[in-house]
């Protein structure tokens, strides 16, 4: 839904105007309306809660109504079904009553000078409309109107003022609205780096310590959102952004964030070719994902450290964390864990010159993803199945796999998706 047509209520400067201008404008709608548009018996109800608003001291609220009824009657198709209609005016009513008492609230804190207060209000009433997907154009709405509010007061660099800028670009990032998500929470980070705010649990405000590990948390997010973007298209700016979105999971000092973070930086330096610098940043993840006991992750990390030592000819400690895994997934032959273990097994008896073995592990490999519906991780264990059974018109493929894959998903190739459908028998892998 387009919020382009929507212009925000004068929250941050003053309106003038008069009741009658309000009422003058809303029965302006009428005509637009046809007869037997059922919209028309909404009209008495909005104009009764804005003349309220107005005569009691709320203008900016009244003419919030005013923008609602517009974008209403601009985006919501009409209808003369009195049963739709009578849901649809329950639901504004639900809305309406909530704004009209909220709007109050957040008026009267300014009217009394508690600036900190109506921003945290404003901020309050955006937050409640995050979960409704159909109202998430209103929440965008009030966060504007608090960041105004906070230029407005000089509220810059204060707690509230954070929180907006936090709770924006938060929103924006949902949004995948990446660029300014990223702007916003940068400057959120520059208003928190280095204060030191209490903790203030009655009105359920973030403490400084608690709102800058939050802070670095969504600029993970927002950078690693940004590293997929760039990730076929500009390596340079693919590199940066990797080294900012694990610089942040650093600073934000929370486990869950740090194992993640860990894991993509480990396989970027292992891309590199910089095995130990990624062996190290597997053990650290390892390390992360044990303090919160997610033991599928260190189980799939104990695969990616033994890769890391193979490639460092360092067979012993290899083996000894692909035994491991081997036993943590003895009761689960079905799990993604299993099926990279026997990948990397295959590709270790491949190297080794033993074919037979590493064309039973591939296969293995190829029958879990197949049970998992993993598409681009089937495709890999049958480019490696058919390069070890000696087909040689696959190996060109195979070779690449790795490459290829860190670029993107394989299955987005058609040529090489469509050549590896079928064998030189015509007869489907899967």
């Amino acid at each position: 839904m387009s919020t382009s047509s929507l212009v925000r209520p004068g929250l941050t400067t003053a309106i003038i105007g008069h009741l009658p201008a309000i009422k003058s404008r809303l029965r302006k709608k009428v005509p637009l309306l046809s007869f037997q548009d059922v919209r028309r018996a909404r009209i008495p109800f909005y104009e009764a809660l804005a003349s309220e608003l107005y005569e009691g001291g709320c203008p900016n609220a009244a003419f919030l109504m005013l923008q609602l009824i517009e974008f209403e009657h601009d985006h919501v198709p009409p209808t003369s079904d009195p049963a739709i209609e009578e849901k649809r005016l329950k639901n504004s009513k639900n809305l309406l009553n909530f704004l009209y008492k909220s709007l109050r609230a957040a008026e009267g804190h300014k009217n009394e000078q508690r600036y900190a207060d109506e921003v945290e209000h404003l901020l309050m009433i955006g937050r409640s409309f995050l979960d409704d997907e159909r109202k998430r154009w209103i929440a965008r709405q009030f966060f504007l109107i608090a960041l105004d509010r906070c230029e407005d007061c000089q509220l810059e660099g204060s707690r509230i003022g954070t929180l907006g800028k936090y709770y924006y670009g938060s929103f924006l990032l949902e949004e995948e609205i990446l660029d300014e998500a990223v702007q916003m929470l940068e400057s959120a980070e520059g208003w928190a780096r280095g204060k030191s705010w209490p903790l203030d649990e009655g009105k359920g405000i973030f403490g400084s310590q608690l709102l800058i590990g939050e802070i670095y948390h969504k600029l993970f997010l927002a950078y690693s959102a940004m590293c997929e973007r760039y990730k076929l298209t500009d390596a340079k700016q693919f590199d940066l952004y990797i080294q900012l979105s694990h610089e942040a999971a650093i600073k934000s000092n929370l486990d869950a964030v740090l194992c993640e973070s860990y894991i993509k930086y480990g396989d970027f330096q292992l891309d590199q070719g910089n095995h130990r610098e990624a062996l190290n940043c597997y053990k650290q993840a390892s390390k992360k994902a044990r303090s919160i006991n997610a033991l599928d992750k260190v189980c799939k990390l104990n695969i990616r450290m033994a890769a890391a030592h193979r490639s460092l000819n360092e067979m012993k400690d290899c083996e000894f964390l692909l035994r491991n895994v081997d036993n943590m997934t003895v009761d689960n032959r079905k799990s993604e864990c299993y099926a990279e273990l026997q990948l990397l097994n295959g590709e270790i008896h491949f190297w080794n010159g033993r074919l037979p073995e590493a064309l039973e592990a591939f296969n293995e490999a190829r029958d879990v993803y197949k049970h998992l519906q993993i598409e681009s991780k089937m495709i890999q264990a049958c480019c490696f199945a058919a390069l070890a059974a000696g087909e040689t018109h696959f190996g060109q493929y195979a070779k690449l796999v790795k490459k290829v894959e860190f670029q993107g998903p394989i299955s987005d190739n058609e040529s090489l998706f469509k050549l590896l459908r079928w064998n030189v028998d015509n007869v489907p892998f899967w």
